[in-house]
This record gives structure tokens, C-alpha cells and sequence, in this order.
């Protein structure tokens, strides 16, 4: 019995990576439609609604070098969609904060990905849709604890 639960459960992780990639390769292409590269709408998001923070804590929200953020944040200041702003604290630290242009932008990508997520959801029942709303936000925390 025991080892059906866990051959079960492998089968069921199997199935939740293969839903997983499948899914987030279907949200990628969402995401490239908007004109923006994915790592540069990442950095946006993280700024929407994480705030204003250094490239460095950026870096690290990223999973990123901080060298691959520089040119990331370079990108983006360059478009209007960024600027930096010392850091009155420290003088060696800069703030890096979203622009109108820049929370335009990923306001837009955001409504475009919650579009295509309400799509999807429209076959799928309410009370399914919270079970797995409810299981995705374990995982979630289990991954920022590990």
C-alpha cells in the first residue's frame, strides 16, 4: 500500500512538472507579445509589486547576477521604463523605481497574462480552481524556503 502511494505519488509530480512547463511555455508567449524580453518584464514585476529596491536586491529577487541585472536595468533605463535615484541613507546605493512608462508596461503584460489565465480557467470549476490556487501557493512557499 505504501508503495502504490508513492509510485502514485511520483506519477502525480510527473504530471504536475509536465502541466507546469506546458503552461508557463503558453504564458511565455503571452509575455513576448507584449515587446518586451521576459527577464526585463521579470524586473518590472518585481518592481510593481515589490517595490522600489537596489539592482542588487534585484539581482538576488531575480536569481540573476548582478552583472546580468546591470545590463538588464540598463535596457530598461534606457526606455524610459526605469530610473534610479540615490539612496539618501547611502550614498553609494542607488533606488531603482518604475516609471509611469515602465508601471504602463507591466500593467499591460500583467492584464495580458491574467487574461489568458481567465481563458484557461473558464473550463475548469471555481472550487478546482482554488484547490489548485491553494496547492500552487504551498509549493510556492515550500520553493522560497528551500
Amino acid at each position: 500500500m505504501a508503495e502504490e502511494r508513492v509510485a502514485s505519488s511520483e506519477v502525480n509530480l510527473v504530471l504536475l512538472n509536465s502541466a507546469l512547463t506546458q503552461l508557463m511555455r503558453r504564458i511565455r508567449a503571452v509575455d513576448e507579445r507584449q515587446g518586451v524580453g521576459r527577464a526585463r518584464l521579470a524586473a518590472l514585476a518585481v518592481l510593481r509589486f515589490g517595490g522600489a529596491c537596489s539592482a542588487s536586491e534585484l539581482a538576488e529577487r531575480e536569481m540573476v547576477s548582478r552583472v546580468t541585472m546591470h545590463h538588464i536595468l540598463t535596457g530598461l533605463e534606457r526606455d524610459g521604463l526605469i530610473r534610479r535615484s540615490p539612496d539618501p541613507n547611502d550614498g553609494r546605493r542607488q533606488h531603482v523605481l518604475l516609471t509611469a512608462r515602465g508601471r504602463a508596461t507591466i500593467d499591460r503584460a500583467h492584464r495580458a497574462r491574467i487574461a489568458y489565465l481567465q481563458e484557461l480557467a473558464g473550463a475548469i470549476e471555481p472550487e478546482q480552481l482554488a484547490v489548485a490556487c491553494e496547492v500552487l501557493d504551498a509549493l510556492r512557499n515550500a520553493a522560497s524556503r528551500a
